[in-house]
């Protein structure tokens, strides 16, 4: 049994992973005001492997996104003559 914490700020949500040592069937489940409640599961370690590999090919397409459209911006900022600075979050 292992549990995993992912959230934003104050919202946070409980993911745990059981794996049936007879029959190696894995559950992911998570917690919810009502308890735990199953997500999905797989036949083996196998299809957690697609599940994992799927959603870290998915966070890197949105991540290259973001940097995409962060140099497109500076581009375009640079190019106004706009000191990038002025723009600039002052809690960096």
């Amino acid at each position: 049994m292992k549990k995993r914490v992912l959230g934003r700020g104050d919202e946070m949500t409980v993911f745990r992973i059981d794996v049936c040592r007879k029959s190696g069937e894995v559950m992911l489940w998570m917690e919810s005001p009502c308890g735990l409640k199953p997500v999905i599961g797989w036949q083996g370690l196998n299809g957690v492997r697609q599940f994992a590999e799927m959603l870290l090919e998915f966070y890197n397409c949105r991540k290259e996104e973001k940097d995409r459209i962060t140099r497109v911006s500076d581009d375009i900022l640079s190019q106004a003559g706009v000191d990038e600075k002025y723009f600039e979050d002052p809690a960096r």
